[in-house]
């Protein structure tokens, strides 16, 4: 079976696998998503402690912040 990777236009660490996390947003190489991201900033993490917890580089955490603030 071939997966096909759709990475998101100016977006260095985004990327939509079809087949993973319904289709949503996530980390590129992982199966990180946006919303798991955006839920442990909204009960008060630190980007430090999401990037380190998830395992991906905190760039990677304000790359998702930039992307929904332009929603």
């Amino acid at each position: 079976m071939m997966v096909r990777l759709v990475l998101l236009p100016g977006h260095k660490w985004l990327e939509v696998v079809p087949g993973w996390r319904g289709g949503r947003p996530t980390m590129k190489d992982t199966r990180v998503s946006v919303d798991d991201i955006l839920k442990m900033l909204a009960v008060d993490r630190k980007s430090e402690e999401v990037a380190e917890e998830f395992e991906i580089p905190l760039e990677a955490v304000y790359e998702t912040l930039r992307s929904v603030s332009k929603r």
